[in-house]
């Protein structure tokens, strides 16, 4: 029984792991970005005023990568979601089992 679980996992896994994984990368690039951008509007990071304020476009492309990412963690939640529609999830009562009977 636990090898049908863990293929059943796996293959939910397989279903959206990509897609999660690209949104987290991209979300986590965004946010790390607008953070550096922040520390440097903030002044924490010293830089000459001439590439703080060539830094500000950034604050856009961070908020581009943020939703990118959003948007493709949205498109792993849906494939999961197809995925499971197709795919019987019920699990078998333990009273079938029949497992445990000496």
């Amino acid at each position: 029984m636990t090898g049908d679980i863990e293929t059943f996992r796996a293959a939910l896994r397989a279903a959206g792991q990509p897609w999660s994984r690209r949104g987290i990368a991209f979300a986590g690039a965004g946010i790390v970005l607008l953070a550096l951008l922040q520390g440097v509007l903030l002044g924490f990071v010293r830089l000459p005023p001439a590439i703080a304020a060539s830094a500000l476009p950034l604050g856009g492309v961070s908020l581009v990568l943020i939703a990118v990412g959003w948007v493709f963690l949205i498109v792993a939640v849906v494939k999961r979601r197809r995925w499971a529609k197709t795919h019987d999830l019920s699990m078998p009562s333990l009273s079938d089992a029949g497992e445990g009977r000496g």
